[in-house]
């Protein structure tokens, strides 16, 4: 890769954020084009803003793929951004606020609340994170430079508003080398590019400026503050008086340790840090071991081991022998930083351990038995055990599609709202459906994500592992290795599932056979009414809302029953006649065709050829002949562009004929460069001026160059407003070209993007000659 000269560096802009212009999650662009590719896959061109958090305008960005210098993003033009941080370390504020948010989640707070100080500033201005009862605890991650005046000032107002303030610095506050002379070390935070992001590294510097790195996964939280790997097993020698002993101390594998019937003893004893820590006595039991009764220590802030539950001890934790403890004590001290409960009440790895008590609650709920902390939740409007049977039922048909659902929608189905839900009860109930783990046995959870967010595991998927029975100190790569993996699982589950099973004697056959065939002629016949209702109405429907018109719930038919039944609507396929099957689509799944349409085709006889020689194409030509009930769209569409453009041609020194070639010219060229444009660069490419184009006369001129449509594609969904927003008439377009209208608007932006990708993929070869564009003229 050629290496750009620093002139052309410049101006380019290295990072961004997805989602929306004031979002907090930020990407990096590659700067290689083989990895600007692996980037792009899953993503489009208008996932990416020059971020508000990153002192940026709010603006779109589009990613630039080059092979002779740095890919980049690029603002849209017009041009009016003032920001000044661009480069591949501008987004390191934001790096560090989610890897911190995601850091605290698993050390057991789920409550971080991030603010970013003076964002856009010279290398980020500073993080700050809250957390823990009510958000008491701070952790400050200084960026940018602080004079000695403000930073023992901040100190001081910091420390007079939380019960620990934990101070972290970056590369170039010039502030650490302060902290090692108040506290004999200090705490550096940095930022590297590996592969297509920025990970967190972690180092504790020492008075003889050495430095430990380690990565932030690798380090815990105490009321001390980070405590890295090197601080944890190497403490500087000031840290420790000479003549203090050192302790014996086993260090414990997380997740090897569970235990229940806890109870708390009423004087806490003190960390060896000097850290505040509640004593509990309970019964414990080692992974292959018998139960032992011992003593735990906990953070002063943790929240107390129910006794009727089981908890495994997620984080690091030593083992220290209590030398000094009468016969009938506990010879066993476990210190550990955190406990995360089960959701049952026994768990096949600790088989002896049981809970000294019932749950204070009886199992049946009621309206009016709620947990303690009930007054600060929502009711679910379904109640528990509804919602979760509707959380199961939408993740299995989302992974009959292979998909991924937000978690709004997934919340949206059982009739409550986001806000309703708190980061707590999100995990519990998400546990609660999954529960209990068996081998197998997808997790369906791994297919719930946040909104506006990538393809990956979602924040708290660490936590629902860990209420399942993982182990809760995961690494970020062993949660993404399992997220994948149970991804697949419930795919290939769900692909897999069986028809219904026959009856096993043979008359029992016969006779169910008879009967089964009778029912589903009447039931094919009653589809066929449906879909020509759904045809005439120009609309779509969905499985499941086609078998509730008939009474029929969709869990009592299995994939080959839909196969067969759509194919039975059909008869068997010959080109050029309708298929009512085609206005069929599965639940959740974006504008195409339905993710079966390809099953039943291939139940039809169906086989590619030079007209149709994709599904895709066989599913448009499929839906336009059932909208146009033979060829009558098209022709009324024309009839009626007729009667709406108003243009005096004449006068403006043209014909329309002549401005659709020139508006095809310039769409198939902004095709082939893969960008949108708007009708300013359509109208000099006539010969005009904007103004003077009503939206008429553009939504005609649009119709005419997509009639008939070059290769199959929608050239009108290059077409945009100012701002780049979506010109308003595009869903008439639809109309008039008979195609799938009327939709909503999250709809209509994905039919929009669809096309626009279909338009690029289409063009982005120089395959359309001279000629071509002559017999369109």
């Amino acid at each position: 890769m050629v290496s750009p000269s620093p002139e052309e560096d410049t101006r380019k802009v290295h990072t961004a954020v997805i989602g929306q212009a004031e979002s907090d999650w930020p990407v990096f662009l590659p700067y290689d084009h083989d990895d600007f590719d692996r980037f792009m896959r899953g993503r489009n061109r208008d996932d990416f803003y020059c971020g508000v958090l990153l002192g940026g305008c709010g603006k779109k960005l589009t990613p630039k793929r080059y092979t002779e210098k740095k890919c980049h993003f690029a603002h849209r033009p017009p041009v009016h951004c003032r920001r000044t941080e661009t480069g591949e370390a501008s987004a390191d504020h934001l790096y560090i606020g989610q890897a911190l948010r995601r850091w605290l989640l698993r050390q057991g707070y789920q409550d971080a609340e991030v603010t970013y100080l003076d964002p856009g500033s010279v290398h980020g201005g500073a993080v700050e994170v809250r957390f823990g009862q009510d958000r008491s605890r701070l952790i400050r991650v200084q960026l940018a430079r602080l004079s000695l005046r403000e930073w023992h000032e901040t100190r001081d107002r910091l420390a007079d508003r939380h019960t620990h303030v934990h101070w972290a610095y970056g590369p170039y506050c010039g502030l650490s080398h302060s902290e090692v002379d108040a506290a004999g070390h200090a705490i550096r935070i940095s930022c590297r590019t590996e592969g297509e992001t920025r990970e967190v590294y972690v180092g504790t510097q020492y008075p003889d400026n050495s430095l430990a790195w380690s990565a932030l996964t690798e380090c815990r939280l105490s009321n001390k503050g980070i405590i890295t790997p090197r601080l944890n097993s190497e403490p500087p020698a000031s840290s420790t008086p000479a003549s203090a002993p050192t302790p014996v101390a086993f260090s414990l594998a997380p997740g090897t340790l569970a235990f229940t019937a806890a109870t708390e003893l009423p004087a806490p004893l003190p960390d060896p840090d000097g850290t505040a820590v509640r004593l509990y006595e309970a019964d414990l039991q080692p992974l292959g071991s018998a139960v032992v009764r011992a003593r735990i220590t906990l953070p002063h802030d943790h929240p107390a081991p129910p006794p009727h539950q089981l908890h495994v001890i997620y984080s690091s934790a030593h083992l220290l022998p209590l030398t000094d403890a009468a016969t009938s004590e506990p010879a066993w001290l476990i210190r550990a930083d955190g406990a995360s409960p089960l959701p049952q009440q026994t768990d096949s790895r600790w088989p002896d351990l049981r809970p000294a008590s019932p749950p204070p609650e009886p199992p049946p709920p009621t309206p009016t038995t709620t947990e303690p902390d009930a007054s600060a939740r929502h009711p679910l409007p379904l109640g528990e055990a509804e919602t979760l049977r509707v959380f199961r039922s939408k993740l299995e048909l989302v992974a009959r599609a292979r998909g991924l659902i937000n978690w709004e929608t997934l919340v949206s189905h059982a009739g409550a709202a986001p806000a309703d839900i708190t980061p707590q009860e999100r995990v519990r109930l998400l546990v609660a459906m999954d529960h209990p783990r068996a081998d197998g046995k997808p997790v369906l959870s791994a297919l719930v994500k946040p909104a506006l967010a990538p393809d990956a595991p979602a924040p708290y998927f660490a936590d629902v592992l860990a209420g399942l029975g993982w182990r809760a100190d995961l690494t970020e790569a062993k949660v993404v290795e399992i997220w994948e993996r149970e991804r697949k699982t419930a795919y290939a589950l769900a692909e897999s599932t069986s028809a219904r099973q026959r009856p096993s004697d043979g008359r029992a056959e016969a006779k169910a056979g008879t009967t089964q065939a009778q029912n589903e002629a009447r039931l094919v016949a009653r589809f066929r009414e449906h879909l020509e209702l759904v045809a005439n109405g120009h609309g779509i429907i969905k499985w499941s809302t086609l078998l509730k018109k008939q009474h029929i719930s969709p869990s009592t038919l299995s994939d080959e029953d839909r196969v067969r039944l759509l194919a039975a609507v059909d008869r068997s396929y010959v080109p050029g006649r309708r298929m009512l099957s085609a206005l069929v689509k599965a639940d959740g799944q974006t504008p195409g065709p339905a993710p079966f349409f390809g099953d039943v085709l291939r139940k039809l006889g169906w086989k590619p050829d030079a007209a149709t020689p994709t599904v895709e194409a066989v599913w448009r030509a499929a839906v336009d002949r059932a909208y146009a009930r033979g060829t009558q769209a098209v022709p009324v569409a024309r009839a009626a562009s007729a009667n709406e453009d108003r243009v005096h041609w004449g006068k403006l020194g043209t014909t329309k004929a002549a401005v659709v070639v020139a508006v095809q010219r310039a769409l198939i060229e902004a095709a082939r460069r893969q960008v949108c444009v708007g009708w300013h660069t359509l109208a000099a490419a006539a010969g005009l001026k904007p103004t003077e184009l009503t939206d008429r006369a553009r939504e005609a001129i649009l119709v005419s160059v997509d009639s008939p449509p070059a290769y199959g594609v929608l050239l009108s969904s290059l077409v945009v407003a100012s701002e780049h927003t979506p010109v308003p008439y595009f869903d008439s377009i639809l109309k008039r070209l008979g195609r799938p209208h009327g939709l909503r608007p999250i709809e209509l932006g994905q039919v929009r993007k669809m096309e626009q990708a279909r338009a690029f993929a289409a063009y982005s070869t120089a395959a359309d000659t001279a000629d071509d564009l002559k017999e369109r003229a």
